[in-house]
């Protein structure tokens, strides 16, 4: 049958299992999360041998989130566990008045998911983290004992691609005064720009530098080289305070003296240009998309982060780096395709 494998069940029976709603369906999530309507579907089968029947009065099926972490030192001075539940959903999926027994069940479940939810993600590298949901089953008995089947359920999280800010986001270089905009090299004024905040994974994330001479004149741009690189910030925080961090990197994109060279020359004192990298794609990269308008995480924090280091010809370079959120979204054609469907909140298109 068409379901989740046995090694991604918590609590496994062999004579209890869950399918997917239909045979062309590789999940149990339906809809687009953050966009649209979403719910979890799906079957529960139970089959025992007629000679061994349960005795049941009841089987409940149950969507459980949870916010997770571990740590601890290296040289084990603290461990720090933490797990809250942060939603509980149960359906009433078979229900007898008296308790009978029980050799085959073929059940239907449909749970709607609440628009803040955030979607599931793992962080396993060198601390633990994760917001996870669990399928559980709670089989009531004769005996008053609950049998459980449980397995994860992968829940995926949408937001619509972002327009541009209008006022656009100044990178700081993090060694200067906070106040500062522009960055003086020999006689030129550097400012780099970011014209939005939101970026979608796979898309090109597009940086502005400005240039701006002292003399009346600009006759060479002095840029040697530019390297561009995302960054993000896994962190567990308790009372406020980081505990714990890993910080994981894109491959660097350089922008050289030939590429640079392909840009028109400067032919007044004032001159900009663009350059920029493609942001990995969800399913090529250990990046955790940012969830917007969700429930609050506790203890997690993500940060995404871009940094720019400009190499000048005559020496020196300036480092600036500005914080972004990277989001899963939908491309334009998908967005229209689900839109005629009726499968995203009219007001969010």
């Amino acid at each position: 049958m068409n379901g989740p494998s046995k090694n991604s069940y918590i609590k496994y029976d062999k004579h209890a299992f869950f399918t997917y709603s239909s045979k062309n369906i590789k999940a149990f999530q339906h809809g687009y999360l953050g966009i649209g309507p979403s719910f979890i579907a799906g079957n529960f089968h139970l089959n025992c041998s007629i000679d061994k029947p349960l005795y049941l009065k009841k089987v409940e099926i149950s969507l459980i989130g949870q916010e997770s972490t571990l740590c601890e030192s290296i040289f084990k001075q603290f461990n720090e566990k933490f797990n809250r539940v942060f939603c509980h959903y149960t359906y009433n999926a078979w229900e007898n008045l008296d308790y009978q027994p029980v050799t085959n069940l073929n059940l239907r479940f449909n749970i709607k998911l609440e628009d803040d939810l955030p979607s599931s993600f793992e962080i396993d590298y060198n601390i633990y983290a994760g917001i996870s949901y669990i399928l559980e089953a709670r089989l009531i008995s004769n005996k008053n004992v609950e049998k459980v089947i449980s397995v994860k359920c992968q829940i995926n999280r949408w937001c619509l691609s972002a327009e541009p800010l209008e006022r656009p986001i100044i990178m700081k270089c993090p060694d200067y005064d906070k106040a500062i905009e522009e960055y003086k090299v020999g006689d030129t004024m550097v400012k780099c720009e970011l014209k939005k905040f939101l970026w979608s994974m796979g898309d090109d994330i597009s940086l502005y530098v400005n240039l701006t001479s002292v003399k009346p004149t600009m006759v060479d741009m002095n840029i040697k080289k530019i390297k561009l690189q995302l960054i993000e910030l896994q962190c567990i925080a308790k009372n406020n305070a980081i505990i714990a961090a890993n910080k994981i990197r894109s491959t660097k994109v350089i922008i050289d003296k030939k590429k640079l060279s392909t840009l028109p020359q400067p032919s007044k004192n004032n001159y900009s240009f663009e350059v920029g990298m493609r942001i990995p794609s969800k399913n090529s990269t250990k990046f955790i998309p940012l969830n917007i308008s969700t429930k609050a995480f506790q203890r997690i924090l993500i940060t995404h982060r871009l940094k720019a280091k400009i190499e000048f010809k005559k020496g020196g370079h300036l480092v600036f780096q500005s914080d972004i959120g990277i989001i899963n979204s939908l491309t334009p054609k998908e967005i229209k395709e689900v839109k005629d469907k009726g499968l995203i909140y009219s007001e969010k298109s």
